[in-house]
């Protein structure tokens, strides 16, 4: 069975590859324009750059494009530590602290607990003014015996 999580973190040792990869693979983040900036084990950072399709009335961040980028900077930090084969979003818990219309805005994302059949992660959004706008905890579960895709 294809581990595409191996290959990923093999490819992560140049973020220029892993991102085409996302980018190319994934209509989110080729929508949200998410970048990765750090990568290792148990830790990611991401840019997100601020733009009208991702906005709201008012012209601040959408709270559900927030919640699709942090589900992805929670699910790709879970994948430094996965020893399975896929995985998915269990559980995401959101708070917006603050309105969020300066970018480019930073994610930072960690592992808080590892385990066998699920990863716990903290995401935290900020503005370009490293003002903390929204931070998320979530639940992965990690799949090891089966590809979650459509066929």
């Amino acid at each position: 069975m294809e581990n595409r999580i191996g290959k990923i973190m093999e490819m992560a040792k140049n973020l220029n590859d892993v991102n085409e990869f996302f980018r190319n693979n994934d209509s989110v983040v080729a929508y949200l324009n998410i970048k990765i900036t750090k990568m290792e084990k148990g830790h990611c950072e991401f840019s997100l750059p601020f733009s009208d399709g991702i906005t709201r009335a008012g012209k601040v961040l959408h709270g559900g494009m927030i919640m699709a980028a942090l589900d992805y900077a929670g699910g790709l930090t879970t994948m430094t530590v996965n020893e399975g084969i896929d995985q998915v979003t269990q559980e995401l818990k959101i708070n917006f602290l603050s309105p969020m219309y300066k970018g480019p805005f930073k994610i930072v994302s960690n592992v808080i607990k590892p385990g066998r059949t699920a990863v716990i992660i903290e995401t935290k959004l900020y503005d370009n003014d490293e003002k903390l706008g929204v931070i998320a905890l979530g639940t992965w579960y990690i799949i090891k015996d089966r590809i979650i895709e459509k066929k």
